[in-house]
């Protein structure tokens, strides 16, 4: 009989790029019977493969093939905040076998119109009109499978993103795609991710509890919490 000294590991530690939105599938196997298997994440989320099969986690499912590929798992629709180290555990008798891989998102070589390119990311300025927030993101979702209001979490892309503004526009607020409809206070993206905290982000004493919805300032280039039906300019990203 085989030892668990004799198993090995089934897995491929080359980095893959991917499409934010498409599906992933994340290959593991073990040549030898085993304990257990789960995958972690850079954030630290730990998914036990069993349960992942069992279709406890949400958005995560089954391979279609398990062959050599036992602690495989599908993560059907690959969020931004779900890039970076994936690691496969699998415990055996006395030992466990480790492998790891980078998932990074594939950078587009051109925008298509009407979305202009600042820094990595395309958007759109929409001008033509003025929309709710829920009617702004209806518009940007419509644009194409990609897109949706813009979500803009580092300083680098907040400082392109106003700038632009200033160079080209005059409107005196754009919403993005921030809120915190949810739950009062906890502020997210619409791609999942954190709405980032204090400066140099939100304006002063912001946000002030005044709204649920999130807009950027024309005059001073920080975030405000706005009433949600307050009609303004958007802002629409394609998530490459």
């Amino acid at each position: 009989m085989a030892s668990a000294l004799d198993a090995s590991l089934i897995f491929d530690t080359a980095d893959v790029q991917v499409i934010p939105g498409q599906s992933l599938t994340l290959t593991c196997g073990v040549k030898q019977d085993f304990r257990l298997c789960f995958w972690e994440n850079d954030r630290g989320d730990i998914f036990q493969v069993e349960d992942v099969h069992a279709g406890v986690h949400p958005g995560m499912r089954t391979p279609e093939d398990l062959t050599d590929n036992q602690c495989g798992v599908v993560i059907e629709s690959l969020g931004v905040e779900d890039l970076g180290k994936w690691t496969c555990k699998v415990l055996l008798a006395g030992r466990s076998l480790v492998g790891s891989k980078k998932v990074g998102k594939t950078k587009a070589v051109e925008c298509i119109e009407p979305f202009v390119r600042l820094g990595d990311h395309c958007y759109y300025f929409y001008e033509s009109g003025v929309k709710t927030w829920e009617e702004a993101r209806e518009y940007c979702l419509s644009m194409g499978t990609w897109t949706d209001l813009a979500v803009v979490n580092d300083c680098h892309q907040l400082t392109l993103v106003w700038d632009h503004i200033l160079m080209y526009y005059n409107s005196s607020r754009y919403w993005i795609g921030g809120a915190d409809l949810g739950q009062e206070g906890s502020w997210y993206f619409v791609d999942g991710s954190t709405v980032p905290v204090g400066t140099p982000f939100w304006y002063p004493d912001n946000p002030s509890g005044n709204g649920n919805c999130l807009s950027l300032s024309f005059s001073h280039g920080y975030f405000d919490d706005e009433d949600c039906e307050i009609k303004v300019h958007f802002v629409c990203q394609a998530f490459e």
